[in-house]
């Protein structure tokens, strides 16, 4: 696999739930799954190190600690939206 298709499949995963066809956590366990097998291709690039520096701390935050599901919602979906944009922006 090459470092585009994977960038790529990691940005669509996170546009999969921007647009509501799945959930927080079920973003979660699909890009955690995606990203533990596949994140090595693109190590080393802007793009791995905006999406180490975000998203991995988001979903444990937002998804796996308890607290206020409406407040987690609203933090999560403004995390990934702007992660999104700036990934969107350094993808090759």
């Amino acid at each position: 696999m090459k470092a585009t298709e994977v960038k790529k499949t990691l940005l669509q995963q996170i546009q999969d739930y921007l647009t509501g066809l799945i959930s927080k956590e079920d973003y979660a366990i699909i890009a955690e799954e995606y990203y533990s097998s596949y994140g090595n291709i693109i190590r080393g690039t802007e793009f791995y190190e905006l999406f180490s520096d975000n998203i991995p701390d988001c979903c444990l935050v937002n998804v796996d600690e308890p607290g206020n599901d409406d407040e987690k919602e609203y933090c999560f979906h403004k995390i990934l939206e702007e992660t999104y944009d700036k990934l969107k922006r350094v993808l090759d």
